[in-house]
């Protein structure tokens, strides 16, 4: 092995154990299309998912994510890195449970750090977080308007709460948010606008992509995607990483009818990537009902 391919190997995680996921969805408009479009791209890259859970309360939902790890740290097998999905109502730190009550997002994310997830110690822990993280609506500004450079008592509380927080992403994680901090999440009846294209950007990847570069992938097209309504608005991802190596998914494993029938969940639900991007182009924009996940 020459120094190049030595030096290839130390700046990779190495995935050869198994990739292992938990999927925590909330019923919303669109929810079962980001179910499946998750499933099929864990399909595809050859991650095991435990069975979804579905329109549990916040308690249920935390007790999943703790049994959950507990699996992970007492399996015999050796688990190269773990992703954890939730798509849900949410607010600032919070997404909603079932019975409207809130769990905290670190709550998610802390039972994966070292201490109590000894397991997965230097393996990569992504976190994929579809939810409103407060009740703002992000209308855009045109390329060529002049810069508004006054501060508005929102800009200026968020400063602050920025300026406070402690992220809760550990050591070798990557969280992906859905929008900023104190900003809504768009959906419509084909899904979010964060899975839809995490699913089209991570489903025409070549295994020499990085997760985190797909991720800055879908962020750019879903920028570039307007939602439609009385106003444009925009969403943009937040993501944050403390990942200290690339983490590279490789070649998918399967794509399709296979994969699709080993994990499937009866229901009418399923909907191809190739499909979703079809829907997306066929519908016009006045017709595609845009909302948000804020509660």
């Amino acid at each position: 092995m020459d120094n190049s391919q030595i030096q290839q190997d130390f700046d990779r995680y190495d995935l050869k154990g198994q990739r292992r996921a938990l999927l925590l969805r909330i019923n919303h408009s669109g929810a079962d299309s980001d179910l499946e479009i998750m499933k099929k791209l864990f399909n595809d890259y050859g991650v095991q998912f435990e069975p979804p859970v579905i329109d549990k309360t916040a308690e249920e939902m935390k007790r999943a994510v703790s049994d959950f790890r507990d699996s992970i740290n007492g399996s015999k097998e050796d688990i190269s890195c773990v992703f954890v999905v939730t798509t849900s109502h949410g607010n600032r730190d919070v997404i909603v449970g079932a019975d409207n009550k809130r769990l905290l997002v670190k709550d998610i994310i802390e039972p994966f750090g070292d201490e109590l997830c000894p397991k997965m110690k230097g393996k990569p822990k992504v976190f994929i977080i579809d939810a409103c993280r407060g009740p703002r609506k992000d209308l855009g500004v045109p390329l060529d308007s002049a810069a508004d450079t006054t501060t508005s008592e929102e800009d200026e509380k968020t400063r602050t709460y920025r300026s406070s927080r402690v992220p809760p992403c550990i050591n070798d994680m990557l969280v992906a948010y859905s929008s900023m901090t104190d900003y809504v999440s768009l959906m419509s009846d084909l899904g979010s606008h964060m899975i839809v294209n995490i699913g089209e950007v991570f489903g025409s990847a070549t295994e020499e992509e990085h997760v985190y570069d797909l991720l800055v992938k879908a962020n750019a097209k879903m920028v570039m995607r307007s939602s439609s309504g009385d106003t444009t608005k925009k969403v943009v991802m937040t993501i944050e990483s403390t990942l200290k190596r690339l983490l590279y998914l490789g070649r998918k494993t399967g794509t399709g009818t296979t994969n699709l029938e080993r994990n499937h969940i009866s229901g009418a639900a399923i909907i191809t990537r190739s499909r979703m991007v079809t829907c997306l182009d066929e519908i016009p924009e006045p017709k595609r009902k845009d909302t948000c996940f804020l509660s």
